[in-house]
Formats: C-alpha cells, structure tokens, sequence
C-alpha cells in the first residue's frame, strides 16, 4: 500500500502490487493464447520489483513472494523458460541481496505433503518445486533463511509428512519451514516432525492462540526458536478483527486489517533481534507503520 494524493487533498492508499490472474476455466475454454499468459506474467514479476522498490525506500527488511506471480504455469512450464523472466527474477533477487531482506513464500493451502492421496502429494511437491525454481531463478541461497513455508496438513499424519520431505529434492527441503496451525499440528507437534526431518518450525503466535498444546506463547515460541540452528527464527504475526472477537471459530481465524495487539514475548524478541516477524495482516506495509507507531516495533 502507498499514499497517493487526490485532487482534494486528501490521501487515498493504493496497493503498489499490481498483480494481474488468470482463471482456469477460461484457460480450458482456449481463451489465452501464449502471448497474453506471457505478458501476463511479465506484467507480475515487473510489478512486483516497483512494489520491491517501495518496500525498501520505506525501510521494511522482509517480504514474501506473491504464490500467484505466474498463475497457470502448471500447464504452460515452456514459457518460463523467457529469458525476460529470467533476467527479472535475478535483478529482483540482487535486490533482494544487496538491500540484505528476508524473503519468504507461502504456497497455498492445496500444498499438503501429509495427504492420504498420493496424487495431492505428487501436486504438492510439483507446486514447491515451482516456488523453489524462483527462488533458485533469484539466485537466493538454500537455507530456511529464504524460507518456503507451509503447513503440516492433515491431522495425525506425522509419519506421511516426514516420508514426504525426505523425499524433497534439496532445493526446497533446505528452504523448507513448517507453521503451526488452528488445529491439526501445534509446536509440539512439529517439533516431533523437526526431530525426524531437522526441519524448522515457524512460530505463528495467533494459530497458538487457537492450539496451544498446554505451553505458554514464550515457551512455544521458544521451542519453536530451537529448531532455526544458526538462523534468526522466523515467527508470524496476526490478529482476530476485534469485531470477531466474540464470533465463530471462523470468524476469530480471520487476520484483521491492522494491528491491534502483540504477545509481550513476541515484541520483545524482535527488538532485541532474537526473532523476525512477517506480518499478516491486510493492510500490509501500512499496518506495520501502524505498529511501529502504537506498539514501539522496530524493524
């Protein structure tokens, strides 16, 4: 989001991400050619290094990297061969370098590698491999450092998740992290999965709010923290709306728009460097400027 002034006088905010999609049923009625998917695409990955450049002049030193940045590309892999894409998505990632930001992906939730379906974890493994290819494509190291986040999917499933990573080629388990989530797999949890498969766990201190395993936030946070080695740990950061605070299950799951509230424990760890915060909230950059100003978060 960036202000943009009206001819009143008053501010308005844009979202400086551009990003155009394209639907799949349009796709298999024969209404994309190659050139518009192509364009399509090109239009992203430009688009998003202008909102890249707002980032960074705004001081922010984390981003995650849109899941949809080349919608369709399950069915047209050929075209991102480009070499437009590959010098963009290299340029993007010297950014990336040079200004020393963590980037971070968060494939969607059809990414279950714990699936009773083989065919859902063969899908899952071809859409981390995309994520991977881009990261690979940015020239961004193989740590959980440029992390590809996902959850641990379908309760109770411990032993098809862990099967399922060892078998990930390099280039995505060493980038991969694993989020708690509302009610399949907790901290402790994935710390059993991290024991087996030495993958580390991304703290989201809302979803603990909702699936707590008996531990405190601090001490699942730290737990959590125990599994990054060498690495500062990512953790994320979200609110229920306060006018969903007495709503349903889903309701409450819900990120809001801004910043309302931080774990003490959460803010203190990030001032003092011991952890990292994505934040996810709707309002992006601006709901971070928010929390800068309310709550005494430093980037």
């Amino acid at each position: 989001m960036v202000p943009k002034k009206k001819r009143d006088g008053s501010i308005e905010y844009i979202n400086a991400m551009d990003e155009k999609s394209l639907q799949l049923g349009q796709y298999n009625l024969g209404k994309y050619s190659k050139e518009k998917i192509l364009s399509t695409w090109l239009h992203n990955i430009f688009s998003f290094e202008k909102c890249l450049d707002v980032i960074i002049k705004d001081g922010i030193r984390s981003m995650r990297v849109s899941s949809n940045l080349f919608p369709l590309c399950d069915f047209e892999q050929d075209l991102l061969e480009n070499e437009q894409i590959s010098k963009q998505l290299k340029k993007i990632g010297d950014k990336f370098k040079s200004h020393q930001m963590r980037v971070t992906t968060h494939p969607s939730q059809f990414v279950v590698l714990s699936s009773l379906n083989p065919n859902v974890i063969k899908n899952s493994i071809e859409q981390l491999k995309h994520h991977a290819w881009i990261f690979d494509k940015m020239g961004l190291d193989e740590s959980p450092y440029y992390s590809i986040n996902i959850h641990g999917g379908v309760r109770d499933q411990k032993k098809i998740l862990c099967s399922s990573i060892d078998k990930l080629p390099d280039n995505i388990r060493k980038r991969l992290t694993l989020e708690n989530d509302e009610s399949s797999y907790n901290v402790k949890d994935l710390f059993e999965i991290y024991e087996s498969t030495s993958i580390p766990i991304c703290f989201d201190s809302h979803h603990h709010a909702f699936n707590d395993a008996s531990l405190s936030g601090e001490d699942a946070m730290g737990l959590a923290g125990l599994t990054w080695g060498t690495y500062t740990p990512m953790t994320h950061l979200s609110n229920t709306d306060p006018s969903m605070v007495n709503g349903s299950f889903k309701d409450k799951r819900k990120h809001s728009d801004f910043v309302h509230y931080i774990p003490e424990y959460q803010r203190v760890a990030n001032n003092n460097k011991s952890i990292d915060i994505d934040f996810e909230f709707k309002q992006k950059n601006l709901a971070i400027f928010e929390a800068i100003k309310n709550f005494e978060i430093t980037l």
